[in-house]
């Protein structure tokens, strides 16, 4: 017999988490990668392989049975690598087929549930090519020789590497380019696939009000077989959509017995499948458990148009209108912006490198298994949903006046679970988690959210920075509805950027200083942009900007209308000065920066819609 290391790679993980419009698109995308993944490590466990990614042994092999909660679920990233013992390579590509087959038996079974909770007839016949061909698992594994385990683990990567990069060139389905079987609409979520669903005479989705209201779906939206999978998916009660999470620090800030007519006012329309109930994450929400989608003014104004010709509806949703005008009138509406925190490991190659056994490697992805099981409860504390927690990478929903800090603390536990197996590796450093935070409207497709929040884990990984100072940082991307995309990155080593940036939040929440100071920083900045000149030496640059920031700052007023207090006025300036400092003496973006850094803490310090001022009115 003969020792192998055997890697897989679960996918398409476009089609299941990339392609995502509604949050529960998303939540379910990520909930079937994993329940599949874990599926494939369940039939290489029960084969007797060695579990490297995910850690499992006999004590915690309850971890890879099937499971319909999306709530603090053990997840299982769509990579899956083990040692296993086999004759040759034809026996090990017994066990690879068995996986495979393992992992597409899962995703069969959570379709055909899906297709029960729907109970609506489709396209059986390209329902079923979907539901056959969707998965792509590709697999790759290298012998244990005299070399040993790390060699192995290697080779078995750069091959996966090769076999991802190469096209199968599968038959298509249709019989040529004019088989009429395939002329359809394409899905809605990514225009991928042919839609399953059946058409009227006018060309919207032949469903029934019932059905329409299930999927989420307006009257020309089309989902393919993933689709419907990923909208019917688990129990829609379980997770929690972004605008109850957007909402959540307006819901604290309203009295108890406001909160108690909103609650009777939201419960009727559950019933009527308008909203749904939130119970998930521990139940945190229960305070106001449900969607939250109502709260907002335009998305109670289209759900009243939608159902004018409903009577009992109609009701409902007017009563529920009349609640709000009230409570809106006294407290203002909820925010209408939230964040998505994206997270992932720095230097785990590095880390990973060092582990010359399979022993050292198991005892890596151990602190990972530690790491990501504690991730929903961290969260938690900051009223937060995790939507994904596998190795080192994180996914979540956040409020704005608690990102940071989530940000923060997720930080410290990521180094806190790796310090021990780094020394013991004697690794040069510990790795850190670098956090990137995309800061986004409700309406906003969560396809599009995920995206900038993966440009914001970019940026604060920092690779256009010099060597010291990439990785472990915080970076943050505000893309608002009526503007451009702003980026701002800050690294968790530099504790006075990171003291003045919560320093600017607590100061904005208590409203002693506008917003008006930093648009008037960025227009000094521009205004002041001059070209390169003999006659302009950098110094006369820089004390040309310093006087007009001075004499803007003369000017400011807090957010009352007040003069702004001369210890504020002295924090700004020490803060611009640090950054000049810390960038370098020719470096002429520092007010810039400065800028960026005032206007995303003013977004992140935001609790109701009032906090955002006119730029979120859009």
């Amino acid at each position: 017999m003969t020792q192998y290391v055997l890697t897989l790679s679960i996918g398409p993980v476009q089609g299941f988490i990339a392609s995502a419009r509604r949050s529960r698109d998303l939540w379910s995308g990520s909930w079937l990668l994993s329940e599949m993944a874990k599926a494939a490590a369940k039939s290489l466990f029960e084969a007797r392989a060695q579990m490297v990614f995910p850690f499992v042994d006999e004590t915690t092999k309850d971890r890879l049975e099937p499971c319909d909660r999306m709530d603090d679920n053990f997840s299982v990233g769509n990579k899956i690598q083990v040692q296993v013992e086999a004759a040759d390579d034809a026996a090990v590509r017994d066990l690879v087929e068995q996986a495979k087959a393992a992992a597409q038996s899962r995703f069969e079974t959570i379709a055909r549930q899906a297709l029960q909770d729907l109970n609506a007839a489709l396209r059986v016949e390209i329902w079923q090519m979907q539901l056959n061909d969707y998965l792509e698992i590709q697999t790759a594994w290298a012998r244990i020789n005299e070399k040993g385990y790390s060699d192995a683990s290697q080779r078995a990567a750069s091959a996966l590497a090769a076999r991802k990069a190469t096209r199968d060139f599968a038959p298509a389905h249709a019989a040529d380019a004019w088989d009429r079987q395939f002329m359809l609409p394409k899905s809605s979520l990514d225009g991928a696939r042919e839609t399953v669903l059946l058409e009227k005479a006018n060309g919207d989705a032949d469903l029934s009000d019932v059905a329409r209201r299930k999927l989420g779906l307006s009257r020309s939206e089309q989902l393919d077989c993933a689709g419907i999978v990923k909208r019917l998916g688990g129990n829609s009660e379980q997770f929690t959509p972004v605008t109850r999470v957007a909402a959540d620090a307006w819901l604290q800030g309203l009295p108890e017995n406001e909160l108690s007519k909103l609650c009777d006012a939201y419960e009727p329309l559950i019933a009527l499948n308008l909203a749904t109930r939130v119970k998930g994450n521990q139940g945190i929400y229960s305070d106001f458990p449900f969607d939250g989608q109502l709260l907002y003014r335009n998305r109670l104004d289209a759900a009243l148009s939608d159902n004018k010709n409903s009577a009992d509806a109609s009701e409902k949703l007017s009563k529920l209108k009349n609640v709000l005008k009230t409570i809106w009138h006294k407290y203002g509406e909820p925010c209408s912006y939230w964040a998505m925190l994206l997270a992932d490991g720095d230097r785990m190659g590095e880390l990973l490198d060092r582990a010359k056994t399979i022993e050292e490697h198991q005892a890596i992805t151990e602190a990972l298994s530690t790491f990501a099981e504690s991730v929903p409860a961290k969260m938690r504390n900051f009223r937060a949903q995790c939507v994904y927690a596998g190795g080192d990478d994180v996914l979540g929903f956040v409020a704005l006046d608690k990102a940071v800090g989530c940000a923060d603390t997720l930080r410290q536990e990521f180094s806190d679970s790796l310090k021990k197996v780094s020394d013991v590796l004697k690794a040069e450093k510990t790795p850190t988690l670098s956090v990137g935070l995309a800061i986004c409207h409700i309406s906003t497709p969560l396809g599009n959210v995920r995206r900038l929040a993966k440009h914001a884990e970019k940026v604060a990984k920092g690779d256009n920075y010099p060597a010291d100072q990439q990785r472990n940082g915080l970076g943050i991307t505000l893309s608002v509805r009526s503007g451009s995309d702003s980026d701002w990155r800050v690294q968790w080593s530099d504790e006075a950027g990171l003291a003045a940036f919560k320093k600017w939040q607590n100061r904005y929440q208590k409203k002693e200083i506008s917003s008006r100071i930093a648009y008037d920083s960025r227009d000094i900045f521009m205004r002041t942009d001059f070209p390169k000149s003999a006659d302009l030496s950098f110094e006369l640059h820089q004390n040309i900007r310093q006087a007009e920031f001075t004499r803007m700052l003369d000017r400011a007023r807090n957010m009352s209308g007040g003069e702004l207090k001369d210890d504020v006025k002295k924090e700004l300036k020490a803060r611009l000065d640090a950054l000049q400092r810390q960038l370098g003496s020719e470096h002429t973006g520092a007010l810039n920066i400065f800028a960026t850094e005032l206007i995303i803490a003013r977004w992140l310090a935001a609790k109701t819609q009032n906090d955002l001022g006119q730029e979120a009115q859009s």
